[in-house]
């Protein structure tokens, strides 16, 4: 079956998905064999699980972590919230005081969270993305087809995944 427009084949064996959807620890998949400066990172979040203590930490570890990446490479900082629809637009107010952004690094969409992130991966040319994932056991570890995963289909550049 072709792939849909504007994705790529996935390069991952089964045992390399399995291991993004059930690792508790981040994994970083290198894009590029050729290395270059950091320039602008990426963090992606979803805000609006307010009744998801999960979220809010993998929140809180995504902005943290891409805060530090952006500091040691004296990169810039970038956040990206994708919503649904209008009922769930993000407070953007609260994005820019739990990340410390100015208003033009903080980026809210409408739309599919893979193809908002990745959009806009490219639009600031990003050079790493740090996402989300939140970590899937038993018989939903066996599925494919969670955001990250769509993310990492349309982008070709470095990707941090958190759960």
């Amino acid at each position: 079956m072709p792939d849909p427009p504007g994705e790529k084949k996935s390069r991952f064996s089964n045992q390399q998905w399995a291991l993004l959807r059930t690792s508790v620890a981040p994994v970083t998949i290198v894009r590029s064999s050729n290395i270059k400066p950091r320039k602008k990172i990426l963090a992606a979040v979803n805000i609006q699980k307010h009744d998801e203590l999960e979220y809010a930490r993998l929140n809180e570890k995504i902005l943290s972590d891409g805060q530090e990446i952006a500091k040691h490479y004296d990169a810039d900082f970038y956040v990206v919230n994708a919503y649904k629809d209008s009922m769930h637009f993000p407070d953007r107010q609260k994005i820019m005081k739990i990340s410390g952004l100015p208003t033009d690094r903080v980026h809210a969409q409408e739309g599919d969270p893979a193809s908002v992130i990745s959009s806009y991966a490219k639009e600031i040319e990003a050079d790493t993305v740090l996402i989300g994932t939140m970590a899937r056991h038993g018989a939903a570890a066996l599925m494919k087809g969670n955001t990250s995963e769509k993310v990492l289909s349309k982008l070709d550049l470095d990707v941090i995944a958190y759960s």
